[in-house]
């Protein structure tokens, strides 16, 4: 078999570790007393782990979940997602028919330079979400 067209080794996040990224965002949002809505996904933006936390928006849920999705999928930041101007970012979110976003809380989980998911945070300001999902990918990159 020709070695060149095939991968291995490919790196993955596990149940184990989405669930280490949401407990330590969570706990970072009781900190700065912003409850949220947290979602952790693959690098193909499937979701691993979610919670609302009590008083988090219901209408959060699907934004981090949109937010992590962008992240995992485009390998950056949701809010880099569509260039620095508001036209940008709603021709994404046209484009993928609201499956991408270009608001920020979206953060790529990234090791040995392999992006293998993405945390997205939602019912926050906007740096209130990223310093949240940081946190949670934080914990996961200690150990």
């Amino acid at each position: 078999m020709n070695e060149a067209l095939i991968s291995r080794n490919q790196l993955r996040l596990t149940c184990k570790g989405a669930h280490i990224v949401v407990h330590a965002a969570e706990k970072h949002a009781v900190q700065i007393g912003v409850p949220q809505c947290i979602a952790v996904t693959d690098a193909g933006g499937h979701l691993l782990a979610f919670s609302r936390m009590d008083g988090a928006r219901i209408g959060s849920i699907e934004i981090a979940l949109t937010k992590a999705r962008t992240a995992a999928t485009r390998l950056q930041r949701s809010e880099e997602v569509g260039g620095t101007n508001d036209f940008g970012k709603i021709g994404v979110a046209l484009a993928s028919q609201l499956k991408l976003t270009g608001m920020a809380g979206g953060v790529p989980i990234v090791v040995d330079g392999q992006v293998l998911g993405a945390v997205g945070v939602s019912s926050g300001k906007p740096d209130q979400d990223v310093a949240v999902g940081e946190a949670g990918i934080a914990a996961l990159l200690e150990g």
